[in-house]
């Protein structure tokens, strides 16, 4: 990210820990057919502006992209590759408290004048792992993210629900021994995209599943099957 800031190009990296929040605003598409566009962009531009703000106070944080409802953040792009855990987890807990703020801002914010009688809830996913980046493009280039993580970061938002937060158990388990947050466990749901596997091997799978008693070999097991176990953030 220094070099960016520096307008030097950087060359494509890879990220083996970086954390990732999407935020959506719940029911946006039916909001579009009730709200003139007028209205639609006063409400995103409103919104995003105090977002905008609120990403500045946290210095890992890294805003990738907002387009449409859809809002975007990283954190540890930042970190060195031989930084402690330490440095990964306090990227994770930045992220959680901005989340946290995103989401009491919006409950505080009236929007009558914006939008009438519909409601405005936000629903943010959170979920960290590997991540590839680089700048594409020579005009108005963006700095891009690739990988699965950023996939099952998106669904973590897009299952979330209005007024939630959504956290991945890989992003708990970079928080480490940080116990300053509380979560509430929603279970396992199923993850669009992950996990197609042949219909001979999911058997053998669950067959082991079945049998096995190892609960951290069954959890690697159900995300191989596209099914995550997923916290609420309290």
């Amino acid at each position: 990210m220094e070099k960016i800031e520096l307008g030097i190009q950087p060359e494509p990296e890879s990220f083996s820990c970086v954390s990732l929040f999407f935020t959506d605003i719940a029911g946006f598409k039916k909001l579009v057919g009730a709200v003139p566009p007028v209205q639609i962009l006063q409400l995103l531009n409103v919104l995003y502006t105090k977002f905008d703000e609120i990403i500045l106070k946290y210095p890992q944080l890294y805003k990738v992209e907002s387009v449409s409802d859809t809002y975007m953040v990283a954190t540890g792009l930042s970190v060195s590759p031989e930084a402690p855990p330490q440095e990964y987890s306090e990227c994770a807990v930045q992220a959680l408290r901005c989340c946290t703020e995103l989401q009491s801002l919006v409950n505080s914010m009236d929007f009558t004048n914006i939008v009438g009688h519909h409601k405005i809830e936000l629903r943010i996913g959170i979920h960290s792992g590997t991540v590839n980046a680089g700048l594409i493009g020579t005009k108005m280039s963006r700095y891009c993210l690739f990988g699965d993580t950023v996939n099952t970061a998106s669904r973590m938002c897009t299952t979330g629900e209005p007024g939630k937060i959504q956290v991945s158990m890989q992003t708990i388990q970079v928080l480490g021994d940080n116990d300053n947050f509380e979560f509430e466990s929603r279970g396992d749901i199923e993850v669009k995209g992950k996990g197609e596997k042949t219909k001979k091997k999911i058997i053998i799978i669950y067959m082991i599943l079945f049998f096995s008693s190892d609960r951290y070999l069954k959890k690697e097991i159900l995300n191989i099957l596209g099914v995550m176990s997923t916290f609420w953030l309290l």
